[in-house]
């Protein structure tokens, strides 16, 4: 957990292989040239080609990965807004979200992580800015 704190993507990234070594253990420098350390899209959970791409700078790669890093921070901020604002709880927040959802959509495991990182967002709220 050391790296994403000291990075500040506590809330943004997953626990898993490091992405931006690809789970290597070791970085190429034209990773470093191209990519930013710290960057939210470059996760395990994009294919190799969108990987390639990011790294390539490709323009759509880029718009992808920047419209990406836009709705991850605006879920926080929703997250945010709904428990410290609107005083909704953990799980009127889940419901919130989830409420288009059918439960073959969703599995119980699925909605476990949901509702983990919700009160990950509010507690790492609560302890920095408190």
């Amino acid at each position: 957990m050391g790296r994403y704190k000291r990075l500040g993507q506590e809330l943004k990234w997953l626990p898993g292989e490091c992405a931006y070594c690809n789970a290597t253990g070791k970085v190429t420098s034209e990773m470093l040239s191209k990519i930013s350390i710290d960057n939210m899209y470059l996760t395990t959970n994009i294919t190799q080609d969108e990987r390639q791409k990011l790294i390539n700078n490709d323009s759509d790669a880029l718009k992808r990965a920047a419209y990406y890093e836009m709705e991850v921070n605006d879920f926080i901020k929703q997250v945010e807004y709904l428990y410290f604002t609107a005083n909704l709880n953990v799980d009127a927040i889940v419901e919130f979200y989830l409420i288009a959802k059918t439960e073959p959509e969703i599995s119980p495991s699925e909605k476990e992580n949901f509702i983990d990182y919700i009160e990950r967002i509010i507690e790492h709220k609560k302890a920095n800015y408190n």
